[in-house]
C-alpha cells in the first residue's frame, strides 16, 4: 500500500521525517516529495508540482497534515490560486483517493474563532498570525462539506503533538496495518501449522468413530482453535484447547462412512495468534482404507487466509 503523505513542508520538516519512519516501519510505502529516502518517482518531463500530483495519483490513501501555515500560492507557476498541499488535497479527492485530514488542535481553536468573526477586518489570531495563511480554513471548510457526503472514507481527527497524531494513525490504518503484519508472518513462517491424524476402527451402524490427535508441530502458540468438519452447523464445530508449539490435544468425531472406500472431508480450522491476529487453515480429512476394515485418517492443507484482526490488537 502507498501513502501520499502531504502537509507544508519546512515548518514540519522533523513531523515528516516522523511520518516516514513510522509507515514504513508498519510495512506501508510512504510518498514525501521533499524525501530522498521516500518511493517520489521523479519524472524529468514534468514540473516540481505535475510530478507531486501524479505520484497523488499512484497512492492508494491521502494523508494531510494541517498546521498554523497554508503555503505560498501557486498562481504564478500556471496553476490555481491554491497552495501546493490544497492543490495535492483536491488531486487525491478528484481521482477518489480516500483522504485521511490531521489538524493540530490549536489550528482547530483558532478556525472556530475565525469562522465566528468571518468578516471583521480587525481581527487578530494568536497562533495563525498571517492573514495569508487564513486561507487555510477554506480547505478546513472543503474537507468538512466532503466529510459529510462521504463519511466512511474521508476523515479528520485533531491532535496535539506527534505522539498523539501516530497514535491517532495507527487507529485509522489498523486493519492495513494488521494486513501487512500478517503478510510478514506468512512469509516468516511464524504461524501454527497442525498436523492431525488417526486411525479408526470402530463402526455403529454405518457410522465410524475417530478420535484426531491434533498437534500443533510449530513453535507458534494456536489461541482458541475451532475445528469445522464437512458443512457449517454447530453440530460440525469442536472448540479445542489454545495449543502451544508442539503441543497437541484430542477430539471425538463421529461420521458415515463406508467401509473399504475413500473419502475426503472438507475441514477448516480457526485460530488466532498472540498477536491479535485471526487465520483460518482450509482443506481436508482424507479417509484412506487400510487392510480390510480400518483406515487411515489425515489432513491436508490446501490453503490458509486472514481473517482480521483482534480489536484489541496494539500497533506499536
Amino acid at each position: 500500500m502507498r501513502v501520499f503523505i502531504s502537509s507544508t513542508s519546512y515548518d514540519l520538516i522533523d513531523l515528516r521525517a516522523e511520518l516516514e519512519s513510522f509507515f514504513r516501519e508498519a510495512g506501508v510505502t510512504p510518498v514525501l516529495s521533499d524525501s530522498l529516502t521516500s518511493d517520489f518517482e521523479i519524472l524529468p518531463n514534468q514540473n516540481s508540482i505535475e510530478t507531486c500530483l501524479a505520484n497523488v495519483r499512484g497512492c492508494d490513501a491521502f494523508v494531510i497534515v494541517l498546521p498554523n501555515r497554508y503555503g505560498p500560492s501557486l498562481a504564478k507557476g500556471g496553476f490555481d490560486d491554491v497552495s501546493a498541499t490544497h492543490l495535492e488535497y483536491r488531486e487525491a479527492v478528484r481521482v477518489g483517493i480516500p483522504v485521511h485530514m490531521y489538524v493540530r488542535d490549536r489550528l482547530e481553536g483558532e478556525y472556530s474563532i475565525w469562522h465566528k468573526n468571518r468578516g471583521n477586518d480587525a481581527l487578530k489570531l494568536s497562533w495563525c498570525k498571517n492573514p495569508d495563511d487564513w486561507r487555510i480554513f477554506a480547505l478546513l471548510e472543503q474537507h468538512r462539506e466532503l466529510q459529510s457526503k462521504k463519511p466512511q472514507t474521508n476523515w479528520i481527527w485533531t491532535f496535539q503533538n506527534s505522539i498523539e497524531l501516530k497514535q491517532r494513525i495507527a487507529i485509522d490504518f489498523r486493519e492495513t496495518f494488521a494486513r501487512v503484519t500478517a503478510a510478514r508472518l506468512f512469509e516468516k513462517g511464524r504461524l501454527p501449522f497442525f498436523e492431525i491424524l488417526s486411525l479408526a476402527k470402530s463402526y455403529t451402524h454405518g457410522r465410524a468413530r475417530f478420535p484426531l490427535r491434533v498437534r500443533n508441530i510449530s513453535e507458534v502458540m494456536a489461541v482458541h482453535p475451532i475445528m469445522e468438519l464437512g458443512p457449517i452447523s454447530p453440530q460440525n464445530r469442536r472448540a479445542l484447547q489454545s495449543l502451544a508449539g508442539n503441543q497437541e490435544c484430542q477430539v471425538l468425531w463421529e461420521w458415515a462412512y463406508q467401509i473399504g472406500t475413500q473419502m475426503e472431508i472438507p475441514m477448516s480450522l480457526r485460530y488466532s495468534i498472540l498477536e491479535g491476529h485471526d487465520f483460518k487453515d482450509s482443506g481436508c480429512l482424507q479417509f484412506i482404507p487400510v487392510g480390510n476394515a480400518d483406515y487411515s485418517i489425515r489432513y491436508l492443507l490446501k490453503g490458509r487466509t486472514y481473517e482480521g484482526a483482534s480489536p484489541t490488537m496494539m500497533i506499536n
